[in-house]
């Protein structure tokens, strides 16, 4: 099963080990992860390591943990590589799960199967909200949830 998913991974936190952690259980190696360009993350308000080094944390999590080398692409649009590969799953948190179905409604404009979406919930910091690079990076939370 060829499954995608896409983000910014910085910092790589606990929802995003959790997102990868699906990604693979439905692929094994069959994953494609995309890693946002320096550009397009820099369209947030926030600041964030070079590409280069996010795709380092998330490829040495990969290894450390699953025993392979992952392929991991640069996306430059919202949409990745969703309207030019065909995948089997499309995994999203509750954050980008509407951006999934906006890449299925394109899709199947440009005559292309649905990918289907699998929406992984957030995990909790210990104050019962959802971690997030936002929260980390404010300083409220470290990257495992716990309160600063």
């Amino acid at each position: 099963m060829k499954v995608v998913l896409g983000g910014t991974f910085e910092p790589l936190h606990e929802g995003h080990k959790k997102l990868i952690d699906c990604a693979i259980k439905l692929g094994g190696r069959e994953v494609m992860i995309g890693i946002t360009s320096d550009e397009m993350a820099r369209k947030r308000v926030r600041s964030v390591l070079p590409f280069e080094l996010r795709v380092e944390n998330v490829r040495q999590f990969i290894i450390r943990k699953y025993g392979f080398e992952p392929e991991i692409v640069m996306i430059t649009n919202p949409y990745g590589k969703t309207l030019e590969n065909d995948f089997d799953a499309l995994i999203v948190s509750p954050e980008t799960f509407e951006m999934a179905l906006k890449i299925n409604a394109k899709r199947l404009e440009m005559g292309k199967r649905e990918i289907r979406i699998v929406k992984v919930d957030w995990v909790l910091a210990k104050d019962g909200k959802p971690i997030s690079s936002t929260r980390i990076k404010k300083g409220e939370i470290d990257r495992y949830g716990s309160l600063i």
